[in-house]
């Protein structure tokens, strides 16, 4: 799986980096996409045409709602002989995600922390399919970004084609764009979006609030149910 920054990924200059985690860089050596060949754009190499499904989120547990949004980008999946590179016409999977939980900048009161790492976050994205993961570095600057410029962003400076939401997702300074409000974006833009309804158990939606609660009560079973799987992740 190919890690960069969102810095990488707007201004998509050609140095496409590999982010922290040497074990995915080591997946894209495998592909043949050296990091270190002369042109450092292991992008650049993949087959064209290419577009990109991206789906953006915290995605702190990667649970079972976050799982239902990683099949639409996933969907159909991309050959299994090649860990990275789509065949012409497929869809690149993209997760834009955090590199820290954004509450840990907004509100550090309100922050109980996170439910795995990113290195564990990293596994579980990629074992699902994920082909690339952009993340972004988020700071008090980066939280004044209006919803409208983050998805133009977003939506305009790589050749995304499908971008997959929750019902309630919301994005931008005060989280004022809405899903309803990216579908006009996207829709203008000649991007299909899919918009997916949250996940229900026990009557409530699964969240990562919900699984952080029941591993605090001591509800482990309960906890793995919202996961999906076994609290302790098995890496790919």
């Amino acid at each position: 799986m190919l890690v960069i920054s969102w810095e990488e990924y707007v201004l998509g200059n050609g140095e496409w980096g590999m982010g922290n985690g040497d074990r995915y860089t080591n997946n894209i050596i495998a592909s043949g996409l050296n990091p270190n060949n002369s042109n450092k754009n292991p992008y650049s190499l993949l087959p064209t045409p290419y577009s990109l499904a991206v789906t953006v989120g915290v995605f702190d547990g990667v649970h079972l709602g976050h799982q239902a949004l990683i099949r639409q980008i996933c969907s159909p999946p991309l050959p299994i002989s090649h860990s990275l590179l789509p065949t012409p016409h497929s869809l690149l999977p993209t997760v834009v995600t955090f590199r820290q939980n954004p509450l840990k900048t907004l509100m550090p009161d309100k922050y109980a922390g996170d439910i795995y790492p990113l290195e564990e976050k990293l596994g579980l994205l990629e074992g699902l399919g994920v082909k690339m993961t952009v993340l972004i570095d988020f700071s008090e600057e980066f939280s004044k970004i209006n919803g409208r410029d983050f998805i133009g962003l977003l939506l305009g400076s790589r050749p995304v084609k499908l971008i997959a939401l929750g019902r309630n997702f919301r994005c931008g300074h005060g989280l004022e764009t809405g899903a309803d409000e990216i579908r006009a974006l996207a829709e203008a833009g000649g991007v299909k979006i899919s918009v997916t309804e949250p996940v229900i158990d026990s009557g409530l939606p699964v969240s990562s609030s919900r699984i952080r609660q029941a591993l605090a009560s001591g509800k482990i079973a309960e906890a793995e149910r919202l996961l999906g799987r076994p609290i302790l992740p098995v890496r790919p």
